[in-house]
């Protein structure tokens, strides 16, 4: 993938990334490719074996669930979960530990996102230990806060239905 400099300034300007040097944002920006989605896109189902990640720049996504005792190809029953919009990242848990997906992520309107090719992620920080500690300690930031919603909103569904 190649970088531009729009590309290079939005890693910069995500917390967490501020302090790396040029050199450590080039290589995440030559991961990473500006994608305009519209409502309605879905960016991965659960299930799926993908490790990019994305980092939402404008517009909004649902997080949402399934039963998985039914069979639904147009999604009417899942459960939305979350909704993320501008500053989140999603699909950093997969990333992380290299398992299926276990949500589906969907546009709610037109979305800007960057999305970060995983495996060529993965190389970088390998590569490069600053670049890596960077990225593994945000990512796993994020895992943590997006784990924590997900909880308290299943609790939140757990008493609404009982």
């Amino acid at each position: 993938m190649s970088m531009d400099a729009g590309t290079a300034d939005i890693i910069k300007g995500i917390e967490g990334f501020e302090q790396l040097d040029d050199t450590c944002i080039a290589a995440i920006a030559s991961t990473s490719s500006l994608i305009s989605v519209p409502d309605g896109t879905v960016f991965y189902t659960a299930d799926d074996s993908s490790w990019d990640v994305y980092f939402v720049i404008s517009g909004i996504v649902g997080v949402s669930t399934s039963n998985p005792g039914l069979r639904d190809p147009l999604r009417m029953n899942d459960t939305e979960l979350l909704v993320l919009r501008s500053g989140a990242f999603f699909g950093e848990i997969s990333f992380l530990d290299g398992a299926r997906r276990h949500l589906t992520v969907i546009a709610r309107e037109r979305t800007l996102v960057l999305r970060i090719d995983g495996p060529l992620l993965k190389a970088v920080c390998e590569e490069d230990a600053v670049t890596g500690r960077a990225v593994y300690a945000l990512l796993g930031k994020s895992a943590a806060r997006t784990a924590r919603d997900v909880s308290m909103e299943l609790r939140n569904l757990m008493v609404a239905r009982s």
